[in-house]
């Protein structure tokens, strides 16, 4: 396991000098003022001025430094150092009050203490874990009595699908199992071209009934599972719709979930269950 994550971190770290320069990140406008986060997301985490909020898998720190522009006290979390020394210079040079810290997720009761209102995290993070119960379980410590747990993502249906291929074809396992699948790595997802010298990248499937049990085991309280027939990203096979993101070419029948939000809540002191 640990060899998996060692070349993943090295992967992300090479990554992380790419997506700095690259418009798909945007640093520069997120400078200027920009907010990354989405609108769907910024109405379903809810209000988030005066409270604090931890970011998972948090990256170049572009969505923790767009919460802490919306009044939270923001902490980002990230195990690549790369994309975690990017993350802190975009917040020094935004003048953003952020902390940054390096660890591997599912050990990070090991390298942070405290609690938070609210446990953040989204797009392109869960095939890069190898245990979500693991990480639900951390997910509940480091929530506050009373707080908000949200994840947004790629749906798992459509994480079985080549997203390289021209046409819709299933080419990916959806059963969770021990092992990751190795896939060779073709620059990043936001430069194909780039040069990359770690070769292969490894994800773990994750299925829907495997997150909702991690969450609900961890002891959270699931208040919402959402599914949007878009994606945020371009896909071969995918069609750009205004306003929505990267949907199935319309004029057919054929719907699948593209992507989802789940938010989940940790039962105050006291409550009954």
């Amino acid at each position: 396991m640990h060899r998996f994550l060692e070349s993943n971190r090295g992967l992300w770290d090479e990554w992380a000098d790419i997506h700095a320069h690259s418009a798909w990140y945007d640093l520069e406008s997120v400078r200027r003022g920009t907010c990354k986060l989405r609108s769907y997301e910024v109405g379903e985490v809810g209000e988030v001025g005066g409270r604090s909020l931890l970011h998972l898998q948090c990256q170049l720190g572009t969505d923790t430094v767009s919460w802490a522009r919306r009044g939270a006290t923001v902490t980002g979390v990230d195990f690549s150092p790369r994309a975690v020394a990017v993350a802190r210079q975009l917040a020094a040079d935004t003048g953003i009050d952020a902390h940054f810290v390096c660890s591997d997720v599912l050990t990070l009761p090991a390298a942070l203490t405290g609690s938070f209102d609210i446990v953040y995290t989204s797009r392109g993070v869960l095939g890069w874990l190898p245990d979500l119960t693991r990480w639900a379980r951390v997910v509940a410590h480091f929530l506050a009595p009373g707080g908000v747990f949200y994840v947004t993502d790629i749906h798992p249906i459509a994480e079985v699908l080549d997203s390289s291929a021209a046409e819709l074809r299933v080419s990916r396992p959806y059963f969770p199992r021990a092992e990751p699948v190795g896939y060779p790595v073709q620059g990043s997802y936001v430069d194909r071209d780039a040069q990359v010298a770690t070769e292969v990248e490894y994800l773990w499937p994750h299925s829907v009934a495997e997150l909702v049990t991690a969450v609900a085991r961890a002891g959270l309280v699931i208040e919402f599972f959402h599914e949007f027939p878009w994606l945020d990203r371009p896909w071969p096979f995918l069609h750009k719709q205004e306003g929505l993101g990267w949907t199935l070419p319309p004029g057919g029948l054929g719907e699948l979930p593209l992507f989802f939000s789940l938010r989940a809540g940790k039962p105050a002191a006291g409550d009954g269950g």
